[in-house]
């Protein structure tokens, strides 16, 4: 009798060559009002699939000074299913080339997603509005630490009423220049074949899954031979590169192209806070989600899209499901739709809907009337097609 043989399966081993580009955005009127703008699409290589677009979202914050807090950030809008690894140098700057500000960012970046926020700063476009008459000279920024009697009273009632006032740029043309450079890993794949022998797969007792947690927890709890430090601030996490990798594309991204600050055994988390940072990280070991507050939980949701924790995103929104209330409502609406989380924006507008009398007169619901003008507008539309017979 002839023995059976195995049937043979192919994997694909991928290289993935870099990609760069550049882009340079001015934008007018850059502190007269609120509203969301879209660069001109670029993509980095004529053969490259990834498209980008800068976002600019302006929010006025203090209309009697002219001070409007800006937010820039990256999209990726062309319809690939392959998410890139992508690091960027981007540039604040006035019309005459002074650069405000600067950051290096490195986030992992799918089709269809959220902007990516890299700057959140705040600007004018006078330093006459900001400072008394007769002010020594012009200023690139003003800010709570300067010193006090170059401050005009309307500034100093910024600071009475809202605490420490972070640096506020001044651009003298109303003009904003925003420069980025990107570079891609991952967006155009070389691939090779590889026969593997196809084995018959075992079912593992459900007690040696929740051993195998259990030897994970332990190995985070005690710090054994941990490799790497996550730094939030001044607090330190200590982990394991195979486990980080191994649960999020994200992670396993920084190590495969061996960034600078990895290989030098830390990496510096400036998007997430240490609270949020720990319960990621817990969950990464566990598949357990920690307790935590409204705030901190609504963080962590955004913390497990952007490190692509996909199971850990669905149970943070199951969670936010369960905590819809008046009060709450118009947040979890801004983060699922900002998210692309079609289930639970819908969810949430039903709740709205059903509950508009007590949401409309809280603080959020303005604000979100204010900045979030679309998704406001889709809650209203169904507000007021709301017919009696058709409301369960």
């Amino acid at each position: 009798m002839e023995a059976k043989q195995p049937n043979s399966n192919v994997i694909m081993r991928t290289e993935n060559p870099v990609h760069e580009g550049d882009l340079k955005w001015v934008i007018g009127n850059a502190c007269q009002f609120s509203r969301r703008l879209i660069s001109s699409n670029f993509s980095l290589q004529r053969e490259c699939e990834p498209e980008f677009q800068i976002v600019a979202k302006f929010n006025v914050r203090f209309p009697d000074v002219h001070v409007v807090n800006v937010n820039v950030g990256i999209q990726r809008i062309d319809s690939g299913d392959k998410s890139v690894y992508v690091t960027a140098d981007a540039q604040i700057l006035n019309t005459s080339g002074d650069v405000y500000c600067r950051k290096e960012v490195i986030f992992n970046c799918a089709s269809g997603g959220a902007p990516f926020y890299i700057f959140s700063e705040m600007f004018s476009d006078s330093t006459s509005k900001l400072t008394p008459p007769g002010f020594p000279g012009l200023k690139t920024g003003i800010s709570s630490d300067d010193i006090d009697e170059f401050f005009h009273l309307r500034v100093k009632n910024l600071i009475t009423a809202h605490g420490n006032v972070n640096r506020i740029f001044v651009l003298p043309t109303d003009a904003l220049v925003v420069k980025i450079l990107i570079k891609t890993y991952g967006c155009c794949i070389v691939t090779n074949k590889e026969d593997v022998t196809d084995e018959p797969e075992r079912q593992t007792p459900k007690s040696h899954v929740y051993q195998l947690l259990n030897d994970f927890k332990n190995a985070y709890q005690h710090q054994e031979l941990t490799d790497i430090e996550l730094v939030v601030g001044e607090r330190t996490i200590r982990a394991h590169k195979f486990v980080l990798q191994a649960r999020s594309p994200v992670f396993r991204n920084m190590f495969k192209h061996e960034l600078e600050e990895t290989t030098a055994g830390t990496i510096q988390i400036d998007d997430v806070d240490y609270t949020v940072l720990q319960a990621l990280i817990w969950y990464l070991y566990t598949a357990v989600v920690l307790k935590l507050s409204y705030d901190d939980l609504c963080d962590l949701y955004e913390a497990a899209d952007k490190y692509q924790v996909h199971s850990l995103q669905k149970e943070c929104a199951e969670i936010l499901k369960s905590s819809l209330g008046a009060d709450t409502a118009c947040r979890i609406l801004v983060l699922a739709d900002m998210h692309n989380d079609s289930l639970l924006r819908q969810q949430t507008v039903d709740y709205i809907w059903r509950n508009f009398a007590e949401v409309k007169d809280t603080e959020d619901w303005e604000l979100t009337m204010r900045s979030h003008q679309r998704v406001a507008s889709d809650v209203l539309e169904k507000v007021c097609n709301f017919k009696p017979e058709s409301k369960s």
